[in-house]
């Protein structure tokens, strides 16, 4: 049998994007699709991405597109998503880490952690290395940041949040995110695995809802942002490039994620709190590579 015969027999390494049918998620889901890449929606609402990943069947050709149910609320729900991907046997291209959340009112996740920073922190942090030895080869990790990373510091008692604002956490789990990302990329990179942040800017997306009174002013505010389109540019030449460690912005603007670390204590004491709770959920194989 020839090498050609071989190669076609071969699983191909899978684009997984997590939030796969929101709106900045659905549409890096369809450039992937509209390229040919084997596409997997990771998403909370299955039927939902069920209903997406045929749209996209239809009107891209591409066949392979799957969906799997990811709940990042809890570790051990993780955990579940991370064993039934280990059943496809398929290697990973990328792991796109779209999903965050942005509730108005705080509450405690399964875990005992506050919701914000189990979802957009902890739980995507679990999901990043728990997936990173089924990574193929010059696999890429996304993680995607905010610019409301510059607004906030992060607690001494971090990730326990002692008084929550909306915003506030949510800035707090996208700092705390970008910051970890810098070990992530010092380690992977030894397996020839990047880890990049992007930053897809402020554009018109579901999370800028605040709800109540404030829903007249954020539309106000929201009508003269770019369409979320502007915001996939970041995230797809991240997935062309072989740099680690950056922070990708626009159109052509890409920064050390290093330049974010102003001060040391607090980057060495966020990673070691971070692994320590951590280390006892994470399966064997990804603690021997990291």
């Amino acid at each position: 049998m020839n090498d050609n015969t071989t190669n076609e027999l071969q699983p191909q390494p899978l684009y997984i994007v997590t939030g796969a049918t929101d709106s900045m998620g659905s549409l890096i889901t369809r450039r992937l699709a509209e390229q040919g890449k084997p596409v997997l929606l990771a998403c909370r609402n299955v039927d939902k991405a069920q209903q997406y990943a045929n749209q996209l069947m239809k009107s891209t050709r591409n066949r392979d597109i799957q969906v799997l149910q990811l709940e990042l609320s809890s570790f051990a729900q993780v955990l579940d998503f991370v064993e039934r991907f280990k059943a496809l046997g398929r290697p990973v291209a990328a792991l796109i880490n779209n999903a965050s959340t942005l509730p108005r009112h705080s509450k405690i996740s399964p875990d005992g952690y506050e919701h914000t920073i189990q979802v957009n922190f902890l739980s995507t942090v679990l999901l990043s290395m728990a997936m990173y030895p089924l990574m193929a080869d010059g696999g890429r990790i996304i993680l995607s940041t905010s610019i409301s990373r510059r607004l906030v510091s992060l607690p001494y008692e971090f990730p326990a949040v002692s008084h929550f604002t909306q915003i506030g956490a949510f800035a707090q789990s996208k700092l705390a995110l970008t910051l970890f990302s810098i070990y992530m990329s010092t380690v992977m990179k030894t397996c020839h695995v990047s880890v990049n942040c992007v930053n897809p800017g402020v554009i018109k997306t579901g999370v800028l809802a605040l709800h109540h009174w404030l829903d007249r002013a954020a539309d106000y505010l929201v009508k003269p942002l770019p369409d979320p389109e502007s915001g996939v540019i970041p995230t797809m030449r991240a997935l062309e490039s072989n740099d680690t460690g950056f922070i990708f912005e626009g159109r052509d603007r890409q920064i050390k994620t290093s330049t974010m670390l102003k001060n040391r204590d607090v980057f060495i004491k966020l990673c070691n709190d971070t692994m320590r709770i951590l280390k006892k959920y994470l399966p064997a194989d990804a603690l021997g590579q990291l």
